[in-house]
């Protein structure tokens, strides 16, 4: 993937998808450092790229690292719905918070849509919670043209319920 600048904030971002030995305690720092995930979920995602390394592509967890200069800021995660044939989840993406609101989760998202239009993707699935905390996330998925498709009651605890955003997107030979 190519260095790319992206608006004024986020200035040189550069993007790459190969996963490093380095890189499970980077994922921890940056999902750490939100202060949005329990200590249960970040061992989830530092889970997801030590399964990555292990097993390749066939773990199928794909990954996107936003770079500023030699520092990792952003990442995301996303991979094929198991025995579906077009239908992606997005399982993370996350900006560390010294690089919040600079254009990088944007930019991530961007780039992570192309992924998956190239890989015949047409439509992305993301959960989020319905907490207060998650208010900018999902302010983020709707001014990037997420939907939501479903809400699920008290499904990560009561009161916290997991709302299941949609974009449906052109395949990648058609014009957007």
């Amino acid at each position: 993937m190519n260095t790319e600048k992206h608006g004024k904030q986020a200035g040189v971002i550069g993007l790459r998808s190969e996963v490093r030995t380095g890189d499970p305690a980077i994922v921890e720092e940056i999902v750490r450092s939100t202060g949005f995930f329990r200590e249960d979920e970040v061992t989830v995602a530092v889970e997801l790229v030590r399964e990555r390394l292990d097993k390749g592509a066939e773990s199928g967890y794909e990954f996107i690292f936003a770079q500023a200069g030699s520092q990792t800021v952003g990442y995301s995660c996303f991979g094929l719905i198991p025995c579906t044939l077009h239908s992606f989840d997005l399982y993370w993406i996350a900006t560390h918070r010294d690089h919040m609101n600079r254009g990088i989760g944007r930019r991530l998202l961007e780039e992570t849509e192309s992924v998956i239009r190239i890989l015949g993707g047409t439509g992305i699935y993301v959960e989020t919670s319905s907490k207060p905390l998650y208010t900018p996330t999902r302010a983020f998925y709707e001014k990037n043209s997420y939907r939501v498709k479903a809400r699920f009651e008290d499904f990560y605890d009561r009161g916290d319920d997991k709302i299941v955003y949609v974009k449906y997107l052109s395949p990648a030979n058609q014009k957007v």
